[in-house]
């Protein structure tokens, strides 16, 4: 005789969200795991497995088990471990059925003669069950043509039974819908009997695909300072197009991702019989909008620094920001403010304008210098975007290295720089995997007598690898270049000539010392790479470990043949996790120490990672 199970809807699903459990290898075979430590007075015990089980699946039994989880408090007499049995005995079925074996069996011996008391599950896993057929129906068993099929759900007949493919294969039929416009679409019953007879297994769900619809009204909840005009012009639809679940879903990362919301939830109400149109009802809570922020820092070569900055994000009430910053350190200070304004020609479009002004005591040289910006940037994708602008930069340099004859000098550029960028990370703060590059191009023309004019390429490529999740390990990479193509390098004013060393370039150099040099003072290069490379294993929850290395130089000249070596500096780092991102410790030293300029070592301290 045939002999089937059914499960209900409700145990059946309780069933198969135990297959999320992930599972670690344990060696192969009969599996037995005794385990004994110092423990509390009670009856102490240790737990046994017999029976050739798959070495995943008993680690999964060891996870569930509550006689393992309670070990260390040990129960007082041996009917209560026999209770703590019972209950794994239970949990083991459903582990089991989560599996496709639904004819295992857990056999229970305890042995309380014993010290310690040995509890013994002797198991026989049974047969695998294999999934044969998957069916999809109506609620009145009408036209079924609309639903997915077992092959866009991902499922294979026949195939091993798996209770978390069925459960992905579930999410997937009301996903496939949706974007397919219908937005009603639901499952309303799941059916899973299995067949002991011919260990087979077989699935039904009954579906209800609702009507296709189109976009109805939007209206928006929990607006207080934003107003409602900025977000309904970011809305990628129109009332009557066809509905789209992805374009919905787009829509609340595009809102989420102006950073004045605390929570941003998009809902799609049911469709009105009368229109065919389904409402979008957006619930949004504000964030506060203002922010100060600041911090220290200090670096071997650079000394101790501070910086601090407020910064307004919805100054009208369309999410526009005002960002005021300074910084201070040994060699250079600065303030500047930038505004920008969303929404300036189209949704896409962003206006930014940036002032700066800035004093520099360093190495090649001494001067003040200032900047303004004025661009139109537009995002083209969730990750790429790209812009073009105008700007005018002016300096005033007091000491040039590279000409110790000239005192005083001025020099005025007008420059229209057009960038492209692509960000695909995770984090902003603490990417794990993704990449960055960004590339600009921007002409220079001087507006001062004896200033040359030449063309600037800058390229920033940084790429994220996650290794392994637990524990967590990242490997980083960055290249960083650019140019200053048709003067020469002595002819540009040296605090737009390029340098490398430092903290933000070659760890272990001190800061502008890779490059074209006269004695021991760096005069600046014509052109520019280097590299970083680090494995960022993060130890614990709190501590993380970086090796690294970086590379490179400034050569004297824009364009290859180079004649500079290439600097390499090696190191270890310190990372300490916080809520506000990681607080930064490197100590990195040169790998081709030059006598009477480089130090041994140089130290690090800041927030954030390094790239």
């Amino acid at each position: 005789m045939m002999r089937t199970k059914r499960f209900p809807k409700g145990l059946t699903g309780l069933v198969l969200l135990l297959a999320l459990v992930a599972g670690l290898a344990v060696p192969a075979g009969a599996a037995t795991r005794v385990e004994q430590a110092k423990v509390p007075p009670g009856l102490a015990y240790v737990v046994r497995y017999e029976g050739s089980l798959d070495p995943a699946l008993l680690d999964l039994l060891h996870q569930v088990s509550k006689a393992e989880a309670l070990r260390d408090a040990p129960p007082d007499s041996a009917l209560l471990l026999e209770r703590r049995a019972e209950e794994d005995k239970a949990a083991f079925a459903k582990v089991f059925q989560s599996r496709g074996r639904f004819a295992a069996t857990v056999a229970v011996s305890l042995d309380s003669a014993a010290s310690p008391a040995v509890l013994t599950f002797a198991i026989d896993p049974g047969p695998q069950f294999d999934l044969r057929s998957v069916v999809l129906k109506t609620p009145d068993g009408g036209d079924a043509s609309a639903l997915p099929t077992p092959e866009r759900l991902g499922l294979a007949l026949p195939s091993p039974f798996a209770a978390k493919a069925i459960l992905d294969a579930e999410a997937k039929i009301t996903e496939l819908l949706r974007d397919e416009a219908r937005p009603d679409a639901k499952v309303d019953n799941r059916q899973v009997t299995a067949n002991f007879a011919d260990h087979a297994v077989s699935v039904v769900w009954t579906v209800s695909p609702g009507p296709k619809a189109a976009f109805g009204p939007t209206s928006f909840a929990g607006l207080t300072t934003v107003k409602e005009s900025y977000l309904a012009g970011m809305i990628p639809w129109k009332q009557g197009q066809p509905y789209d679940a992805k374009g919905v879903e787009a829509y609340r990362r595009a809102v989420n991702a102006t950073g004045l919301f605390a929570a941003v939830q998009v809902e799609t109400a049911a469709v009105d019989p009368t229109t065919g149109q389904a409402p979008i009802k957006v619930s949004l809570t504000e964030r506060k909008h203002r922010t100060v922020k600041g911090g220290v820092d200090y670096k071997t070569d650079e000394g101790p620094g501070a910086n601090l900055g407020w910064e307004h994000r919805n100054l009208f009430g369309g999410g526009e920001k005002l960002a005021v910053a300074g910084s201070a350190s040994g060699i250079e200070q600065f303030a500047e403010a930038a505004f920008e304004k969303p929404d300036a020609l189209t949704p896409k479009d962003l206006f930014k304008a940036k002032a700066r002004v800035a004093n520099e005591d360093k190495k090649a040289y001494k001067g003040q210098n200032a900047t303004a910006t004025a661009s139109l940037r537009r995002q083209f994708t969730d990750a790429v975007s790209g812009g073009a602008g105008l700007g005018y930069r002016a300096s005033r340099i007091e000491e040039d290295e590279s000409r110790p004859w000239e005192s005083d000098a001025r020099y005025g550029f007008v420059f229209l720089p057009v960038e492209i960028g692509y960000d695909g990370r995770d984090d902003v703060l603490d990417p794990q995997k993704g990449l960055l590059a960004t590339g600009s191009v921007a002409p220079y023309w001087g507006t001062l007598s004896g200033a040359d004019n030449f063309l600037r390429p800058e390229f920033t490529l940084a790429h994220y690898l996650k290794i392994l999740e637990k524990p967590g390990l990242v490997l980083a990479t960055r290249a960083v270049g650019g140019a200053n193509i048709g003067t020469d390098s002595e002819n540009v004013t040296p605090d737009l000539r390029w340098y490398a060393g430092g903290s933000g370039s070659i760890r272990g150099y001190s800061y502008q010392s890779v490059g074209p040099m006269r004695g021991k003072t760096p005069v600046g290069g014509a052109s520019l790479f280097t590299f970083s490379t680090e494995l960022r294993w993060r130890v614990t929850e709190l501590v993380g470990i970086v090796p690294f290395l970086d590379g490179g130089t400034a050569f004297g000249k824009a364009l290859p043949p180079y004649d500079q070596p290439i600097m390499l500096g090696a190191g270890l780092g310190l990372r300490v996790y916080t809520p506000v991102g990681p607080v930064r410790v490197d100590v990195a030293t040169p790998l081709a120490r030059r006598q009477d300029i480089d130090d041994i070592a140089q130290f690090y301290c800041s927030i954030g990672q390094s790239f």
